[in-house]
């Protein structure tokens, strides 16, 4: 009996040391996710020894987890091949898809999610609100990326000159240079704000706020937006609606891997 309580006593312990040494080594690729990092810089900031750092990261380097480098170890190749499988695997609409329901509930809006495709934004989902009125959008319509909110919102990182072709396009060319000069204007300052106020052009009094989703690398992956007729989504409830939309971005835009700027 008293060698089977010891038995349970020791591997009780080892269940504790192997856990603390899964998260010091956790701890250490967080730090060098930021860049290259020494050993003994490693020991200092995460307050173990430089034995024990040492160890860890020759065990990580072992399987690939971490590379030497003339400016410390930095990421190795399995991690950034693991990287680029999860990138690969992410379901955007699934992982989006209980922040849009919830956002809609909040706010009674139709809520979408959008993609890029080349020059044209595509509506992947919908969330149906509970107003009466029904944004006509469906899942899988696709429009010039420069004409709708969700696409605005995806090209928010895009230069000025990007704007300008993508909006004389949407415009078949047709675009006069002070049309053009009041769109860059204006997409200055959904830029400036991190979220676009669009008011639809085909003449059906729809109007919405949307925000751009982004992955790991800080980039724009997909935009969520909220939807409704004009005379319900007014400039004095804007702001409020504004924010909501855009704590639900950043909601999605974690649980795809983003840790915000660096």
């Amino acid at each position: 009996m008293q060698n089977s309580d010891e038995r349970q006593q020791k591997d009780g312990q080892d269940m504790v040391k192997g856990t603390q040494t899964l998260m010091r080594a956790l701890d250490i690729m967080d730090e060098v996710i930021d860049g290259p990092i020494r050993a003994a810089d490693l020991a200092r900031k995460l307050g173990m020894s430089k034995t024990t750092a040492h160890r860890l990261v020759q065990a990580l380097k072992s399987r690939s987890y971490l590379a030497v480098t003339r400016d410390g170890f930095a990421l190795g190749p399995k991690l950034l091949q693991l990287g680029v499988l999860a990138t690969e695997q992410i379901d955007y609409v699934r992982v989006a898809r209980p922040f849009m329901e919830l956002l809609s509930e909040r706010t009674g809006f139709c809520v979408f999610i959008g993609k890029r495709e080349g020059d044209w934004s595509r509506h992947l989902d919908r969330v149906t609100g509970t107003q009466r009125l029904r944004v006509a959008t469906a899942p899988g319509d696709r429009r010039p990326i420069a004409e709708t909110g969700l696409g605005k919102a995806l090209l928010l990182d895009e230069e000025e000159a990007n704007w300008e072709r993508l909006y004389v396009e949407a415009k078949d060319g047709k675009a006069t240079p002070q049309q053009i000069g009041a769109y860059v204007e204006e997409m200055r300052g959904h830029k400036a704000r991190g979220e676009v106020l669009h008011d639809s052009e085909l003449g059906d009094g729809v109007r919405s706020i949307a925000v751009p989703v982004r992955d790991a690398k800080g980039q724009i992956c997909v935009a969520i937006s909220i939807a409704s007729a004009a005379h319900y989504l007014t400039d004095d409830v804007r702001p409020a609606l504004a924010e909501q939309v855009m704590r639900s971005a950043e909601q999605i835009s974690a649980a795809v891997g983003y840790g915000g700027p660096r």
